[in-house]
């Protein structure tokens, strides 16, 4: 296998998901991608955070973004202009961290108490997951596989930040999430205070005493009684 051009950061949100990269050589920076998402049912923008929201259309509305007598289900991501006919409609599927990090067993009842879909075509909080992933995957390749198989994601590092709380059990329903939107087996988990640290510890290249740039903390006043 090639080495990696890139290594991939992944933020799979609790509101917002987030695609980071920068260059493993070379003097280039990190950046953010901008991913494709729709923002009505004609029309489609680009930004570079994209909502942690899938909308299970009806069979109308799934005619409008390309559903066919032969594919019949269509899962939007990431749409960002949700209308209040859309949320009264209850199929969107949203918090989808949130859900999976407190619920077990995690079968398909998402979007969760709503009576719109019927039992078989609700999804579960991995099956969410994975099509978010399966988004960024997708927004990846667009961009860059064209410029030979190198370039494509599956041949990049590749890590997903998870919230501190997700015990091992959620991590591994992450990963689980990961294989099923289809990247490779390589991919890291890093706590999301960890990454942060990263990034801080990144921004103090040069400094001869990095640590003078925390802030300093007064201890608390001793109190008695």
């Amino acid at each position: 296998m090639a080495q990696p051009k890139f290594s991939i950061g992944i933020d799979l949100g609790t509101s917002n998901s987030v695609l980071a990269f920068s260059p493993l050589s070379g003097e280039g920076g990190s950046e953010v991608l901008a991913i494709p998402q729709w923002d009505t049912s004609s029309t489609v923008t680009e930004s570079t955070t994209v909502p942690s929201f899938l909308y299970l259309p009806d069979e109308a509305i799934a005619r409008r973004f390309g559903a066919t007598a032969r594919v019949r289900r269509v899962v939007v991501a990431g749409w960002r202009n949700a209308r209040p006919a859309i949320r009264r409609a209850r199929r969107p599927v949203r918090e989808v961290l949130a859900v999976s990090s407190r619920r077990r067993p995690l079968g398909p009842f998402l979007p969760w108490g709503s009576d719109a879909l019927a039992q078989q075509d609700k999804i579960s909080p991995v099956d969410a997951s994975a099509l978010i992933l399966a988004h960024l995957r997708a927004a990846w390749n667009a961009r860059f596989a064209g410029q030979g198989s190198d370039f494509a994601f599956d041949a990049q590092d590749i890590t997903i930040t998870v919230p501190a709380s997700f015990d091992a059990a959620a991590q591994r329903l992450t990963l689980a999430a990961a294989q099923q939107a289809g990247f490779p087996d390589h991919v890291c988990l890093l706590e999301e205070p960890q990454a942060a640290f990263y990034w801080w510890l990144e921004h103090q290249a040069g400094r001869s005493d990095p640590w003078s740039a925390l802030p300093i903390r007064k201890p608390p006043r001793a109190m008695f009684w």
